[in-house]
């Protein structure tokens, strides 16, 4: 009895040592590795299409991870490249408008107010004190812009391969998705209708958290596109594909496209004493809060909760706690493990009320 006791305490010590061991490697690779996983979830229907014409599973996985490599860097650089065309046309129109422009002669009797304002602003600016602060605080944020360029630069190699990582998991998950589930169902200590019922609300949550993120970042670019094109803003359809991208990005999401694009609008009216533009600039605003904004925070607990039978309130808690705990990728993290909590904790109640009868 003693030598069995000892085996299974010895066996139990090396064996939470390896995990903790193993935990500590992977975990620089954490991110990459949830990624892979995650888009392998979501192109598996296009594995699926591609193996029924290509049996071998090597060929058909290679297939796949390349067609998804294609799928988002493409429409990524030549969104990237009209973006670059569009900004350096503005910084010269911009460049022309700020050397050519008189702000007393353009003054127009309707735009007094424009005027003085403006007017007020170019003598604060000549001031010797506001411009010594106005330099500071421009090389301040220059400094700044180039030790977070150097940072980057150093993190290219980090990045990657992280990237091969993630190519890496997705090529074998594709390839060995339905072994990898079965060995995990078999070794799950779990009677067969709990290891059931478990792998049921994962494919659940996972498929709402998923492709419920995805439906609300489509929504969010044609709710953004349509701002573009009432207010009159150039290029609406390719600026709301930019959203659909933008919105997936946790914390900013859409507003890093439609804030600037209002405040340009704003400080166009500014320079030229177009009342118009300045409301234009100020109602997209309004616009971009209220109805783009909003949409994450409505949608996302229905679309989810809807799928998963996960409480509205866990779904918000599980996406907030779970981006601030694991990043970009505690959107899916977050509520896929509350909800396995709670699939727990009905397993338990279960086995509990058998004991008490």
């Amino acid at each position: 009895m003693n030598s069995e006791l000892y085996q299974k305490t010895f066996f139990t010590i090396i064996f939470l040592a390896l995990i903790a061991v193993s935990f500590l490697i992977v975990k620089p690779f954490f991110t990459a590795v949830v990624a892979g996983i995650i888009m392998s979830y979501i192109f598996h229907p296009l594995y699926r299409v591609i193996h029924k014409k290509i049996s071998n599973k090597n060929i058909a996985s290679s297939i796949t991870s390349i067609m998804v490599v294609l799928i988002i860097t493409l429409p990524l650089f030549f969104i990237l490249d009209t973006i670059s065309k569009d900004a350096y046309t503005t910084y010269l129109l911009s460049k022309q408008k700020s050397v050519s422009i008189q702000f007393t002669d353009n003054c127009q009797p309707a735009e007094k107010i424009v005027c003085k304002i403006t007017s007020s602003l170019a003598a604060m600016l000549n001031k010797p004190q506001v411009k010594y602060y106005v330099d500071t605080i421009i090389k301040d944020f220059t400094n700044k812009i180039t030790e977070n360029i150097s940072g980057l630069l150093l993190s290219i190699p980090f990045f990657l391969m992280n990237v091969f990582i993630m190519l890496f998991v997705m090529f074998f998950i594709f390839r060995d998705a339905y072994i990898l589930l079965d060995k995990l169902e078999r070794i799950l200590p779990l009677k067969s209708k709990y290891r059931k019922h478990v792998f049921k609300r994962l494919n659940d949550m996972a498929h709402a958290v998923i492709y419920g993120s995805i439906i609300i970042a489509i929504v969010q670019g044609i709710l953004g596109g349509m701002g573009f094109l009432i207010f009159g803003l150039p290029s609406p359809l390719l600026w709301g594909v930019v959203m659909i991208f933008a919105s997936l990005i946790p914390y900013v999401g859409s507003s890093i496209i439609w804030f600037p694009a209002a405040l340009t609008l704003i400080l166009d009216g500014y320079v030229n004493f177009k009342t118009v533009l300045i409301i234009k600039g100020l109602l997209l605003i309004l616009y971009g809060i209220f109805v783009v904004g909003t949409m994450d925070n409505i949608l996302k607990p229905k679309i989810i909760g809807s799928r998963s039978g996960l409480h509205p309130v866990l779904v918000l808690l599980g996406v907030v706690g779970g981006l601030k705990l694991f990043g970009f990728i505690g959107i899916v993290v977050g509520p896929i493990t509350l909800s396995m909590l709670v699939a727990f904790i009905k397993i338990y109640e279960e086995e509990k009320n058998k004991t008490k009868s």
